[in-house]
């Protein structure tokens, strides 16, 4: 399926109007180029040399940081090299050595003026551009000067492009290179003039910094001695400092002590308190009280052994219990005094820091008590520091100075990389190259006027159909255009029509239904008319017709759509050829240009149903339908929407009554569709919407029940005609 153009415009009538107009712009290009070279040829030439520097870094200067060396390569250090060679000063300096003010090519008071000079001269003067300030001879030379110099910098680049020009080659050349060589002994004068200067500015402030270097250490050591400050150790701090750093560290420690020491003990006591202290890992590791406990199972096992056989009161019964008894009491003390060594040294670790922190307390009121003498001393220190810092960088630079002044060997900044030499080839005028341009520019500066009138013919005289782009995006190509566009209707005063009892107008006539609509006031866009039964058993296909024809009579661009989502619309019953219709058109199956097609004998278009849609919830999507219909709206002065009284009833609730007039056709004495109460059409409350009724004479329900009869045996031309 092709889709159409957005703009219709007529290429064949655009390349016939080129080619018609080709010739004589192509003569006009080549006289416009042969006018050109043969003025060109006339001009003096002029000849352009070259001379090119680099910035470089000063391998001889003091200060060799990144920092440095990148603000002297740095993009605006350039650009400043390159508004030191366009300085008045050098300008003057070469213009003195090459003697350029006695040339005529530079000093206009050295030669005679021409005809064209004299009369630009009168006319200047006649309107006092000059405001009666007459040039000086210095800044008229200048002024050429300058207006044949081109100093330029490439980009990411560090070299500078010196370019001289004039009509005589060698001074050309030799302008350039004196340029460069000057501004390179500026450089290097300007260095050594500064290398001298510093020398002479550094030694007194040396002299001066070193007496106040000496006083300030003097200061530090005899403060030292006098608040009793001393430092040393690997860091060279004071001696309260390190003091007070091992109190804290053996406070640590004590601390850790004694936490594990009254763990220990916390946990023999609990032991001990539960009976399970013979558990104890300090008893059971005491080799002792392992040896008594041996012992003791000695005896409950003697005891256990002779108490089948003898009586409890048996003397050896009882030598046996008394051992026992004295085992366990010199067990219990064994371990009693393991209990009291713990908690001995529970108390022996909580004294051990209670003293240690003593001590530390004790150091730090030492510290605070001398606190302001140390910070007293940081600052005389720091000043030592400074001025001492201060002392080696100008010594340092004075150094390198007498080192560059004693070699005179200055570093420069700019080095000349290339020398200009003197040309053969004019850089101006080149008549071949430039009559080329001259005459291509003619050519197509012609073509592009004939282009643009043509295509202004072309809108003139064909039917103004925009572009569509929503309807583009959704998969519609914009409505084709079948016709030029006819003469506009000339608008006419018509009276108005009568109205029945809720407010509905009354049409006696087709005829006098389109002069109605075609008269109506319109906005931007078409004009939408509903045009349905009384009824659904009404078919209106032949008012439609009708009135479609009417209204393209009266020269409006009309357009008829046959909205039947079962396919059985006007095409049927008025014996039309199958063909996509508005059905297909909303499914996306086909474009403008498959469904769009004339009425017969008339200027009017038409699109027909199409095939049948079983679901008609697809054809009544809001967003599809009314981009369908917006399209028409650029194309049509007219859209005329036919339906049976059901349909029509969805597709205007579908799209919130978005038309301008409803028409209902009716039978005589009939109202069918007509509203009781006004303000109503379809059975919905509308606003704005201009309500008709046109009601079937017998003689017009007679012709079209003959049409209906011949309409499967004679042509769509001789019926619709």
């Amino acid at each position: 399926m092709s889709n159409a153009s957005p703009d219709d415009i007529d290429i064949g009538a655009v390349w016939r109007s080129v080619r018609r107009a080709l010739p004589k712009l192509v003569l006009l290009s080549l006289l416009t180029g042969g006018a050109a070279y043969a003025v060109l040829t006339t001009l003096p030439s002029r000849y352009t040399s070259e001379a090119q520097i680099q910035i470089v870094a000063p391998k001889g200067s003091s200060d060799q940081s990144f920092e440095a060396v990148a603000s002297r390569l740095d993009k605006e250090a350039v650009n400043t090299h390159l508004r030191g060679l366009m300085a008045p000063d050098l300008a003057l300096q070469i213009i003195a050595a090459e003697k350029l003010d006695k040339n005529p090519e530079f000093n206009d008071a050295l030669r005679k003026p021409s005809e064209l000079d004299q009369w630009l001269s009168k006319i200047e003067n006649s309107l006092d551009f000059g405001n009666g300030v007459v040039e000086s001879e210095q800044d008229s030379v200048l002024k050429a000067f300058y207006k044949r110099l081109d100093v330029y910098s490439p980009a990411e680049s560090r070299v500078i492009g010196i370019r001289f020009t004039s009509s005589d080659p060698k001074l050309a050349a030799d302008v350039a290179n004196k340029i460069a060589e000057t501004y390179r002994n500026q450089l290097a004068t300007r260095a050594l003039t500064e290398t001298d200067a510093v020398q002479q500015a550094l030694q007194p402030k040396i002299d001066k910094l070193t007496q106040e270097v000496a006083a300030a250490d003097v200061a530090v050591e005899h403060f030292k001695g006098q608040a009793n400050i001393f430092k040393g150790g690997p860091n060279n701090t004071g001696l309260n400092q390190q003091k007070l750093g091992d109190l804290s560290s053996e406070l640590t420690r004590a601390q850790a002590a004694r936490g594990e020491a009254d763990a220990r003990a916390q946990s023999v006591r609990e032991m001990v308190r539960a009976g399970n202290e013979e558990s104890l890992p300090d008893v059971q590791r005491s080799p002792l009280i392992q040896n008594l406990v041996q012992q003791r199972v000695r005896v409950e096992r003697q005891l256990s052994e002779l108490s089948a056989t003898l009586l409890p009161a048996h003397p050896r019964m009882r030598q046996l219990r008394a051992d026992l008894n004295g085992l366990q009491r010199q067990i219990k003390s064994e371990v009693g005094k393991i209990v009291e060594g713990i908690e001995k040294d529970a108390s022996i670790a909580a004294t051990r820091e209670a003293s240690v922190r003593l001590r530390l307390e004790q150091a730090k009121k030492q510290a605070v008590g001398t606190g302001d003498d140390e910070a007293q001393l940081r600052q005389l220190e720091a000043v030592a520091r400074t001025k001492r810092a201060e002392l080696e960088r100008l010594q340092a630079r004075f150094e390198a100075n007498r080192i560059a002044a004693d070699r005179r060997a200055v570093p420069i900044e700019a080095q000349i990389i290339s020398l200009a030499r003197p040309t053969s080839v004019p850089s101006f005028p080149k008549p071949l190259p430039y009559s080329v341009l001259i005459g291509l520019a003619t050519l197509l500066f012609g073509l592009a006027i004939v282009i643009t009138r043509a295509l202004f013919r072309e809108a003139r005289g064909m039917e103004p159909v925009r572009p569509v782009r929503a309807a583009a995006a959704k998969g519609l190509a914009a409505p084709p255009r079948l016709t030029p566009v006819p003469p506009a209707a000339k608008k006419v005063d018509v009276p108005p029509l009568p109205r029945d009892e809720v407010g509905v107008q009354l049409v006696e006539s087709i005829s006098d239904l389109a002069h109605h609509l075609v008269l109506h006031p319109q906005d931007i866009g078409g004009f939408r008319a509903m045009l349905t039964g009384a009824n659904e058993q009404l078919d209106v296909g032949a008012e439609a017709v009708e009135l479609a024809k009417a209204m393209a009579d009266l020269g409006c661009d009309v357009i008829l759509i046959d909205w039947s989502p079962e396919g059985s619309g006007i095409a049927a019953s008025m014996g039309y050829e199958e063909r996509p219709g508005f059905n297909e058109l909303l499914q996306g199956n086909a474009g403008f240009e498959d469904v769009v097609t004339r009425i017969p004998a008339s200027g009017a278009h038409f699109i027909g149903a199409g095939e049948p849609v079983r679901d008609r919830d697809t054809l009544l999507d809001p967003d599809r339908v009314n981009l369908a219909l917006d399209a028409l709206d650029t194309a049509y002065d007219q859209i005329l929407i036919a339906a049976r009284k059901d349909v029509a009833r969805a597709l205007f609730g579908a799209i919130l009554g978005r038309f301008d007039a409803g028409i209902v056709v009716s039978e005589p004495g009939r109202r069918g569709a007509l509203p009781e109460t006004p303000g109503k059409f379809l059975g919905y409350e509308v606003a704005d919407i201009a309500l008709y009724r046109v009601e079937r004479t017998k003689a017009n329900q007679l012709a079209r029940d003959r049409l209906a009869r011949v309409s499967g045996k004679s042509s769509v031309a001789e019926q619709w005609g």
